[in-house]
């Protein structure tokens, strides 16, 4: 498909979200990045669209997932999509992934697609809905995918209550099929101040560390390890985003504010005629 360098104007806070390794068809970018958040957009999308790579290929942080994961892991990817990196880690060494999507349009694509890969597997499902039993992998991994449902968010500075129930859900999921151990890996374009709030949650029962990656723009790598432990700083840094102090902003009126300007010494200043 021809690429063109001009792009259609993007509304929404998160508009960053399309930008990748590789340029976005004009003809997949939204006129509102609200739609990146429907299910109805990807299975569109995913009809006409063959492969896209969201953010840096998997060579760019290939040397953080060698660090945390294992060739033998049970991995789960979190919200495929069209993305060729469960194929890039499969032809790696990675041979036990189970890919899920919401799209059914997304998994008949990539089943038949990769059907030389025969470990693999493909299951429509719902984020929120696992299927899967408790403790099921050592890996789940997620690309983009939490991006793309907090693109409506206005600022990064506030989470809204539904969106913030939406990854709740999500990430008690997440932790319930992970076993003992575990990690859930998150690879993201929001920096930790915005994202790490998000994960420290002593309810996920889940450590949390950031690596990051990339040259000039950075993206970040974040690890939530199952049985670990939060740091009291990530803590208090996750209850103040979510409940920032209240600011009195009732005016205050001092009596005698007007008389400042008769109190000025203004033998200091020195006046000639014009």
């Amino acid at each position: 498909m021809k690429q063109s360098n001009q792009r259609p104007k993007v509304t929404g806070s998160m508009a960053e979200f399309g930008s990748s390794e590789s340029e976005e068809s004009n003809s997949f970018v939204p006129q509102d990045v609200r739609e990146y958040a429907k299910k109805e957009y990807w299975d569109r999308r995913y009809e006409e669209e063959d492969s896209f790579e969201w953010f840096k290929g998997y060579e760019s942080f290939r040397h953080l997932v060698l660090e945390s994961i294992k060739k033998t892991d049970k991995i789960l990817m979190l919200g495929c999509g069209n993305s060729p990196l469960s194929a890039d880690m499969y032809r790696d060494g990675f041979h036990h992934i189970t890919n899920m999507d919401y799209s059914s349009t997304c998994i008949r694509h990539m089943r038949h697609k990769h059907a030389d890969m025969a470990a693999m597997t493909w299951l429509e499902m719902d984020a929120r809905q696992l299927t899967f039993p408790d403790g099921a992998f050592d890996v789940v991994l997620e690309k983009g995918t939490l991006d793309a449902f907090m693109v409506v968010e206005k600022s990064p500075w506030t989470v809204s209550e539904e969106t913030a129930q939406f990854c709740d859900q999500v990430l008690q999921e997440v932790s319930r099929v992970l076993c003992p151990g575990g990690r859930f890996i998150s690879i993201s374009f929001a920096q930790p101040h915005f994202r790490t709030p998000l994960y420290a949650d002593d309810k996920y029962g889940w450590s949390v560390r950031t690596d990051k990656f990339g040259d000039g723009f950075h993206y970040f790598f974040y690890t939530m390890e199952r049985g670990g432990t939060l740091t009291q700083q990530q803590r208090d840094q996750a209850h103040s985003f979510f409940h920032p102090p209240e600011w009195d902003m009732t005016p205050v009126y001092h009596p005698d504010s007007d008389d400042f300007l008769r109190r000025i010494d203004t033998s200091v200043f020195s006046f000639q005629d014009s």
